[in-house]
């Protein structure tokens, strides 16, 4: 076998390495960590962005994960952040439905008038053994995206707690009286954070 053939197989198996490797599940401190960086070395520097929501099953997993993509961006100072008040008074304002899908056109006129350059926003979801967790940027002016981040994110017993954490239980079939209404919900106007999911199994948690 000549040199040339050694070194294209060399290149294909470093490839094949390279891919593996990036389908690995990490922590979700680590893959958030990771993400954000990378659109930290995408958007340029001193960018007005907002960061509209994180969709989930569990509402209390994506209320995180938004605090903490607001906290690094606000400690790093890479780039200028939209005041989260504003952003909940505009949200009850256009009466976002919690279970419904956001569209585009929607998220960049929400986005325009927060006055941001750039919007952020994603989802993480539980897909057979780990969680994905999807984050993208689109700028307002022209709607193009200017970054997308997909992660496999570890099941670990403290992931897991705070999926189960954010997932309302309903009350069994014997504790609902005859006739009886059931109250109206009046939880958060934060678009598609779900909350109404199924909690995960004890056996997810080992």
């Amino acid at each position: 076998m000549n040199v040339a053939k050694m070194s294209i197989i060399f290149f294909l198996l470093c490839g094949l390495a390279v891919s593996a490797v990036s389908q690995e599940a990490v922590s979700l401190d680590t893959g958030l960590r990771n993400g954000l960086r990378y659109f930290e070395g995408r958007l340029p520097k001193g960018t007005k962005l907002a960061v509209l929501y994180i969709s989930s099953e569990s509402k209390n997993l994506a209320d995180y994960v938004i605090e903490e993509i607001v906290g690094y961006f606000v400690n790093s100072n890479s780039l200028t952040l939209v005041e989260r008040s504003n952003l909940d008074i505009l949200n009850e304002e256009i009466m976002f439905q919690l279970s419904g899908e956001v569209s585009d056109e929607t998220v960049l006129s929400l986005g325009k008038r927060l006055g941001a350059q750039t919007v952020l926003t994603g989802s993480i979801d539980l897909r057979d053994n780990v969680f994905r967790l999807r984050v993208r940027a689109i700028e307002i002016e022209t709607a193009v995206i200017q970054g997308q981040f997909n992660v496999n994110i570890a099941r670990d017993r403290y992931l897991v707690n705070l999926y189960n954490a954010g997932i309302k239980q309903e009350p069994p079939a014997s504790e609902t009286k005859p006739n009886e209404t059931p109250a109206p919900n009046r939880g958060s106007s934060q678009p598609s954070t779900g909350g109404s999911g199924v909690r995960l199994p004890d056996y997810l948690l080992h």
